[in-house]
């Protein structure tokens, strides 16, 4: 992948989420993700359940809710697992080692035995793990998990990180190649408005996005009307298609104004 499909990716996933304004106040209460990721006995059920439970996993049902306790339940294996949990929060998807059995064993504990707190199942279970560290670890959707063969007798989880970190390196590499400024994550934060909203998305959510809308929305990305770049008179000059950079440019107006 390279960086000018990702930004598209970006874009398109920004008016389709209205601004992914849930997901943008959770990541913004930097006080809350460090209660929750390095002192979850501190965090409240009922807090927790609000924040997390449903306005990320979107679950309702009452059964699950209150007379299943979800959300103390979820909480107390992270507790449990903290020991196992910590080393990883100081990691990230560009310099993970997903070759090394310590970590991938790690990855995977974690992973078994928060998803198999009933009710979360996949998706469930990798958006509280992408909560303890969106910089590591993707969403993974029903459509992601059926299109690349991610379930059966055992859950690849690891196989997918290892998709995921491939890309990231990639777009990396790409943008560099583009001498643009920084890191394309935070590029695409300020150009979006989050930076101003007070969060700064991770590669890993970028490329879930990407993903999302490719595979679940069945969108392509970039359209697939979208004329081929070396047939424009810019397309040697501008790092950055146009449209991409107007469309950036727009949405972080978007933002500004609460839209």
């Amino acid at each position: 992948m390279d960086f000018n499909t990702l930004s598209w990716g970006a874009v398109l996933f920004y008016y389709r989420s209205a601004g992914d304004k849930k997901y943008g106040a959770l990541m913004a209460d930097a006080s809350f993700l460090e209660r929750l990721r390095r002192h979850p006995k501190t965090v409240e059920a009922a807090e927790f359940e609000t924040r997390v439970i449903r306005d990320q996993i979107h679950i309702e049902d009452y059964d699950l809710l209150v007379g299943h306790a979800l959300a103390k339940r979820v909480l107390a294996q992270t507790v449990n697992l903290q020991s196992i949990l910590s080393p990883l929060l100081e990691m990230s998807i560009l310099d993970c080692n997903l070759s090394g059995t310590f970590t991938t064993d790690a990855i995977n504990r974690v992973y078994s035995e928060i998803a198999c707190v009933d009710g979360l199942w996949i998706t469930g279970g990798s958006k509280i793990m992408h909560v303890l560290n969106d910089r590591l670890f993707p969403v993974i959707s029903p459509d992601i998990a059926s299109t690349f063969g991610l379930t059966g007798n055992e859950f690849r989880l690891v196989e997918w990180m290892r998709f995921i970190q491939e890309n990231a390196r990639a777009v990396v590499s790409d943008f560099r190649q583009r001498d643009l400024p920084g890191l394309p994550e935070a590029f695409l934060s300020e150009k979006l408005g989050y930076a101003k909203a007070g969060f700064r998305k991770s590669m890993v959510k970028f490329l879930d996005e990407y993903f999302w809308l490719r595979h679940g929305d069945h969108l392509p990305v970039p359209p697939r009307w979208l004329p081929p770049l070396h047939n424009s008179p810019a397309a040697e000059t501008s790092p950055i298609p146009g449209f991409i950079e107007a469309s950036l440019e727009n949405a972080s107006v978007h933002i500004d104004d609460g839209g």
